[in-house]
């Protein structure tokens, strides 16, 4: 069949992924109730221009990390507020319900008047601005990476949907740590995710942190995502267990059960991993295992599958018990939830005891993926940096907590990330690009760009520091907050002395 009949099927199912992410059909409703209340108190802080920030103020707790985090994921954190405009009939709406009936009754009514006087018609964009890495690009953990500017009350609204992006720049990050463990593809299916459209979010980001300069596809059980995206996924499946096990009965010899479906499957498909743990992975199984790949001698592509027990021992086993009967190598893949120090593991066992490089050793590693994907484990922050033409800041009791203020651009000079005011006039390359224009999502890059900008740039920064006049506002506002802090305790003090 001719290949673009799927062309008009798959573009339909990009546009229903990214379009099933806008929040609630925009309804206002998509963010936090203290969005209303504080703004109904204060309407002209609301209507007035600013700046915020987000930051990760952590890094993975992971080997090899460093710091260092990969950013992904703008396709579909942009389209939760962004994919297509709101309309004016669902904020009218949303002011009726959450005025009247709503049991904390606010509505900022003051702000999102403003915004329908502004744009005649049914249809309303937020007129925000934000700039931020593009995809693929490595930053340091407690660097903003994200800039959101325009109407404080507006940007605020989004702040939750925003704080989102912790899940697809872990995921990217670990795609990045798993490749600097092997050569290897090594995910399958990502079915610990919740709902199929978390699952090809978190796919895309590792596609970016992992692929690598060349783009390879990566190896996926998830069909969806090898249709919708077919360069930029491979479709992988062979045995599962309920398979291995439907010939048992009591009739037959449990490995007899095995060998059977073993066979059959091999038979008709000519290729296999085959799942060797149903009885024992290091009697049966292996038994079995050779039986079936000697059995076979008009393919080459029938090797086996380890994933519970000893993984690195077993992986040694198999390889030289098949050298034993003079069959060349064969693929092995070793699973039970991998992770990049597991992969290193099994490779310096297969080392130590063979001589030889692990080149047939393949990870799988679905559980992984999902592992520390939190917002906590990166301590994800978005918070307000200027009002107008004043910085502002956060500050905390907490060492790294303090926002940096002002209309922060980032740059890169050397191996330093240097963060700076827009105002500035910086001696380095600009990092952040423009990915939302007054409330229309323009940044489009090919996600094979972003994972060859991944490979760049993941070794490429060690340190980062801020701008002379980021520098000069930071520490005005620490002399004035240590100031503060004394004379407030020499007040309690003197009170407690009474």
């Amino acid at each position: 069949m001719p290949i673009d009949q799927f062309t008009a099927k798959r573009q339909s199912m990009r546009d229903e992924f990214f379009a099933k992410l806008f929040l609630l059909g925009g309804w206002l409703g998509g963010t936090d109730t203290y969005k209303r209340t504080m703004w109904a108190a204060v309407p002209e802080i609301a209507l007035q221009h600013a700046a915020y920030t987000l930051t990760f103020r952590k890094g993975l707790p992971e080997a090899g990390a460093n710091n260092r985090l990969v950013m992904a994921g703008h396709e579909a954190m942009l389209a939760q507020w962004f994919n297509r405009p709101l309309k004016r009939s669902d904020i009218e709406l949303s002011r009726e319900w959450y005025a009247n009936h709503s049991n904390t009754k606010a509505f900022p009514a003051e702000l999102w008047d403003a915004l329908l006087a502004a744009q005649p018609g049914e249809e309303i964009s937020l007129p925000l601005d934000i700039w931020g890495f593009p995809g693929g690009q490595t930053f340091l953990a407690g660097v903003p990476c994200l800039t959101f500017e325009g109407r404080g009350g507006l940007i605020s609204y989004i702040e939750p949907a925003m704080c989102r992006y912790f899940a697809p720049v872990i995921q990217a990050t670990k795609a990045r740590l798993m490749r600097e463990a092997t050569p290897c593809d090594a995910e399958f299916g990502l079915r610990s995710a919740p709902v199929e459209v978390c699952n090809l979010i978190l796919l895309l980001a590792r596609f970016v942190g992992g692929a690598g300069a060349e783009g390879q596809a990566q190896l996926t059980s998830n069909d969806t995502a090898e249709f919708v995206w077919p360069d930029l996924f491979k479709s992988i499946g062979t045995i599962g267990h309920e398979m291995m096990c439907a010939a048992q009965s009591f009739e037959k010899s449990l490995a007899e059960a095995e060998f059977e479906m073993m066979d059959r499957f091999v038979s008709k498909m000519g290729t296999a991993s085959l799942l060797c743990d149903l009885v024992d992975a290091e009697t049966v199984g292996l038994e079995n295992a050779l039986r079936v790949i000697r059995g076979h001698p008009e393919t080459d592509r029938v090797g086996v599958r380890v994933d519970s027990g000893d993984i690195a021992g077993q992986c040694v086993l198999y390889f030289q018990k098949m050298k034993q009967l003079g069959i060349p190598p064969r693929l092995i893949v070793f699973e039970d939830e991998v992770t990049p120090d597991g992969v290193k593991r099994v490779y310096d066992t297969f080392r130590a005891q063979t001589g030889l490089e692990p080149t047939m050793l393949f990870p799988g590693a679905g559980g992984y993926w999902w592992k520390l994907v939190h917002r906590d484990t990166v301590s994800a922050a978005f918070k307000r940096t200027a009002t107008e033409d004043r910085p502002n800041v956060k500050f905390s009791n907490s060492p790294g907590k303090e926002t940096i203020p002002g209309y922060v651009r980032v740059y890169g000079r050397g191996d330093t990330l240097v963060v700076a005011d827009k105002s500035e006039q910086i001696d380095g390359e600009p990092l952040f690009v423009n990915l939302v224009k007054q409330g229309r999502i323009v940044y489009s890059e090919s996600f094979r760009d972003q994972a060859a900008r991944a490979e760049r740039t993941w070794n490429l920064y060690t340190k980062w520091e801020t701008s002379p006049l980021v520098m000069e506002h930071m520490k005005r506002f620490q002399t004035m907050r240590a100031c503060e802090i004394t004379e407030a305790k020499a007040r309690l003090g003197a009170k407690e002395g009474a």
